[in-house]
This record gives structure tokens, sequence and C-alpha cells, in this order.
């Protein structure tokens, strides 16, 4: 199955906030929605916000060369997407860059940004042996399709399984190899001066603290828990500024590696949602990853990594901090979505009373103990 390719910004972990999967309940437009729109005509003058997204995926799609036979919404999260086929049976993933998070950072909607993201997908396909999702030009041969104020892109669908977790050594191993992979391309691609992505930071880092604060003193948090992840997270902020930024340790990350955003065939993984693409350590991806893996795995699927790509001699400490840095910003992001309030302050909790306790009081956790998520 594949769901929701594109939406990189949903559920990225279990530390995360989950995806909704809306199904595949069909859009017919009964029409070529490519000749039945005027691209050229104003689209309604309401604000987008009150703008239904298939409303914006039919005039998206009317400024592409596509013959519109079905379109089928799958997800809703960091953007609305939208499965579509066209009249040769060609299937593809379009992306209305519409948040249900108010608290995710405007910059992920930024059309060059987006755009960016499109150039890094383009320069992967004709140099890597991995399957990849291929961008979309529209008639104006841009990547970036504006339908009033809302970007919309348009990529290629990838046929194979996608899974909501490891089901295999075989398959945590070809994930594995596909990092390293994804990796070294980056290593040895020199982005254009145009090219925008966000980076890991501490300024994102230190954001996700502030909010994650202020819900304290309304009510959300308990203080205790926060004072917790707030001495983890400054830890974390310090080892990474220190970090150096050379070819082989840093540059472009694919940003979201877990098992909805891989999908295998014939046991070999293959990324797809790059959406949360961006600069950092290269091993930012392997402590994404970690959200799925168990940690008596983890010491595994480091060697299987390392033996594809060289890790530098401090990995542990840089995970660990990775690992809690990206947790502070996931928690940020599921702040903007109301229906966190129900599971969220009992996640809080249990990340300070495990990851986020042992890595303030100086204890690894990435081999040992209870993932947050049991």
């Amino acid at each position: 199955m594949n769901g929701g390719q594109g939406d990189s910004l949903k559920a990225w972990s279990r530390l995360s906030f989950p995806i909704s999967i809306r199904g595949d309940a069909k859009i017919n437009y009964n029409i070529e929605v490519n000749q039945g729109l005027n691209d050229s005509e104003p689209f309604p003058a309401e604000s987008e916000n009150r703008m239904d997204n298939a409303i914006l995926a039919q005039h998206a799609l009317a400024q592409y060369d596509i013959n519109v036979v079905s379109v089928s919404p799958v997800a809703q999260s960091g953007a609305a997407v939208f499965k579509m086929e066209d009249d040769r049976g060609m299937i593809y993933s379009l992306r209305i860059h519409k948040s249900e998070s108010s608290t995710l950072e405007k910059i992920w909607t930024n059309r060059e940004v987006l755009d960016s993201e499109l150039v890094w997908l383009d320069a992967l396909k004709g140099n890597s042996r991995l399957t990849i999702p291929v961008p979309q030009r529209n008639r104006q041969g841009a990547y970036v399709t504006q339908v009033n104020e809302v970007c919309c892109t348009l990529l290629s669908w990838v046929e194979g399984e996608q899974k909501p977790y490891f089901t295999s050594e075989q398959e945590m191993k070809s994930t594995a190899e596909m990092t390293a992979a994804l990796h070294r391309l980056a290593s040895e691609w020199q982005p254009p001066s145009s090219f925008i992505r966000p980076t890991v930071n501490r300024d994102r880092i230190q954001s996700a603290l502030d909010l994650l604060k202020q819900q304290v003193r309304e009510g959300l948090f308990d203080a205790h828990d926060v004072e917790i992840l707030e001495a983890a997270g400054e830890k974390a902020m310090a080892l990474l500024d220190t970090l150096p930024q050379n070819k082989m340790s840093w540059g472009l990350l694919h940003g979201d590696i877990v098992p909805p955003n891989i999908v295998f065939v014939d046991g070999a993984a293959h990324p797809i949602d790059f959406g949360a693409c961006g600069f950092g350590p290269f091993l930012t991806d392997l402590a994404i990853t970690f959200t799925f893996i168990h940690p008596n795995a983890r010491r595994q699927y480091i060697e299987w990594y390392g033996e594809n790509f060289p890790l530098p001699n401090d990995y542990v400490a840089q995970i660990e901090a990775l690992f809690i840095s990206l947790a502070l910003i996931g928690m940020r992001i599921a702040l903007g979505i109301p229906e966190s309030n129900d599971w969220l302050p009992a996640h809080v909790k249990k990340c300070a009373a495990r990851e986020f306790g042992s890595y303030a009081r100086g204890d690894s956790f990435l081999f040992t103990g209870t993932p947050c998520w049991e």
C-alpha cells in the first residue's frame, strides 16, 4: 500500500503526533481537470484557510498537462496529500502545502523552500540506485504551483509496500543501507546558490522548549516534567553547537526516515516523502529512525550503516543529542493540533521519566532502557 506520499511533516515518529489517514474514498470530478478549468480565471475570493483542499487540488491540477481520471485524498498533516491517476494509468502524489498544525514553522510552506526540495529530488533521480519520487513541472516549467497563496507540488507515485513499523531484520538492514546511500550522494552533491532548506539548529530546539514552558503556565504540562525536558534540551544544544560541518558528517538529510516513508520492493528499501529534508548532521536521520527501533536493535543498525558510510568517533553522543532535539521539535508540532491535548501530556511525562531523564542525568539511553512509546 501507499499512504500519504509526500507528507513528511506528519507523525515522523512515535515521539510526534499520529497521522490522520482519511482512507481512499474517491473524489471523481467527472471532468478532465486540465480541460474543465481555466487556470487564468481568478480563484474564488474566500480565505484560503476556508478553502476545501479538494477544490485547491482541482485548481492546482488544471495547471499541469495531465488528463486526470481520479483523485483520492490519502493524508492530512504537514500537507494535504492526494493520490491521482491520469488517463494513461500513471499515478502521482499531489501535495497541498497547508498544515493542520498551527505551530508548524512557516518556512516549510515557503515557495523557494519547496522548490529546493524538488531540485534535490531531481538531482537524485539520475544518480541513485534508489527509486525516488520524480518531481513534475507545471505548464510554466515550475516545480511549485500556486493557487492564490497556497503552494502545491506534484510528484510521481512510488509503487511498493509501505508498513507502519519494521517487521523484519532485513527491512532494518536495507533501510540502514538506503540511508547510507543517501548520505553518500548528499556528501558529493553541491546545491545551487538558490537552494534553501531548514537546518537542525539551536534556534528550532529553543523555540520548542519555549512553547513547552508556555504550556506549563497554561496548565497542560507538569512543571517538573518540562524542567527535565529543558535540562536535556540544553545539554543537547550545547553538544550540537560543537559539531563540525564537513562533507562526511554534515549535509542534506532526508529528515524523516521512518517506516511510513519507506517503500519496500523485493525486500529493498526506497525513500519517499522528502518533505522534511534539510541540513544538519547526517546522524539526524539515524536518530529519527531510532524512534521506530527498540534500543536492543540499534547497535546492529548502526553497524549496517557504518559498513556503507563512515561514522564519527562520537556517534553515540551525537545520536542521543539529536534524538532529544528532534523529540522536542516533534512536540512543538504536535502542540498545534488540538487533539494532541488528549495524549501529549502523558507522552511528555513518559519522555521525562525515560530518555530525557536519563540524558539530563548524564546516563546513556541509546542501547538500554524502556523507550517512551512502550
